[in-house]
């Protein structure tokens, strides 16, 4: 077995650190990519932002219950921008309509729907996955561990027929369509309000949560993004500081031993917790400049709810290095945040 970090071991958190030192130890594991974003799971033994192969067996519940989860975009050029988006008049406009879009919604956590701006573009930017549809086949894959593979978490390889790998790959299907359903939804309604006129906006979607069954190996990827040929793929920072937009380099020596996957984001420094007690520790004009900046994300109370201060930027790692570690990844573009909107429902 081999072990590749994409990002400085040294700074591996130790709960992290130790659940993936002790996941190698599982002899049916192959190779492991460890990528920036890598964080504990207290869910499953291998932590958040890692991809590994096997060959013989297959790991179904490493995922979780959200596989299929991803991030897509919409990209308008900006000659189609017809004006900038005033949150005073349509933030809220925007929220409602985003949240009935679908009838399971974006998902609580680090789930959202922003519209984001380059210098060349503005896209808007969705992450959520297959809910209720994944949860079924967790489920599904919980009965055959007790049916095939009692005691363990790693199923047979032959478990997985055909008929299972149509099943598997119909719930990735369906978040998929989830997130296009959301984008495209979205580009109607700033066409109906005069944001943006008619043209052509490219779609790209990636996924970070799910199995790749291919070429008699299993690749998976827990919080760690798949890379298709040289197709786009977006890496959100945070909620305050935007998304990288990358793609593969197809002649990196080191793209092989990433197996075909990168970071999904930057990757949290604080807790959910911890991220709660920083802000606290705020000076008041330093709260008061964000409370400034996302005053339509605001509460009643005049201030944020804890959903949304667990993702400003002082919840994540610093980006600078992100591409450092990575150098199987090209950047090709960057953008910064105009409206982001969750959702803090199951």
């Amino acid at each position: 077995m081999q072990t590749v970090y994409f990002t400085d071991r040294s700074v591996v958190e130790q709960n992290a650190l130790q659940s993936l030192l002790a996941f190698e130890e599982n002899q049916n594991i192959g190779p492991i990519a460890v990528f920036p974003d890598i964080h504990y799971c207290s869910e499953r033994s291998i932590p958040v932002g890692v991809a590994f192969q096997t060959t013989d067996v297959f790991y179904p519940l490493v995922i979780g219950k959200d596989m299929g989860c991803g991030v897509a975009y919409l990209r308008i050029p900006r000659q189609d921008v017809l004006r900038p988006f005033d949150k005073a008049k349509h933030y809220r406009a925007l929220e409602r309509e985003v949240h009935r879009m679908t009838e399971e919604g974006l998902g609580g956590g680090n789930h959202f729907l922003s519209l984001e701006a380059s210098a060349e573009y503005l896209y808007i930017i969705v992450h959520t996955g297959s809910r209720n549809l994944g949860i079924y086949m967790y489920q599904q894959n919980c009965r055959l561990l007790q049916e095939h593979s009692p005691g363990n978490d790693w199923l047979p390889i032959e478990v997985a027929t055909p008929d299972y790998r149509r099943e598997y790959e119909r719930v990735l299907r369906y978040a998929a369509s989830r997130r296009r359903e959301f984008v495209s939804k979205t580009y109607d309604f700033l066409q109906r309000n005069q944001y943006v006129g008619a043209g052509t906006p490219v779609f790209a979607d990636s996924c970070h949560n799910l199995l790749e069954f291919s070429n008699g190996r299993v690749i998976h990827r827990k919080g760690s993004t798949q890379l298709v040929a040289e197709s786009e793929v977006v890496i959100p920072l945070s909620m305050s500081r935007g998304s990288l937009i990358v793609k593969p380099n197809r002649w990196s020596p080191t793209l092989e031993q990433t197996l075909w996957s990168c970071a999904h984001g930057a990757g949290r420094q604080y807790s959910r917790t911890d991220t709660l007690k920083f802000w606290h520790s705020l000076k008041k004009a330093d709260k008061d400049a964000y409370r400034q900046r996302f005053a339509e994300l605001l509460n009643r109370q005049g201030d944020f709810d804890s959903s949304i201060l667990q993702e400003f930027d002082f919840a994540y790692k610093d980006s600078a290095a992100l591409l450092a570690t990575q150098p199987h990844l090209i950047l090709c573009d960057e953008t910064q945040p105009i409206v982001t909107v969750k959702f803090t429902g199951v």
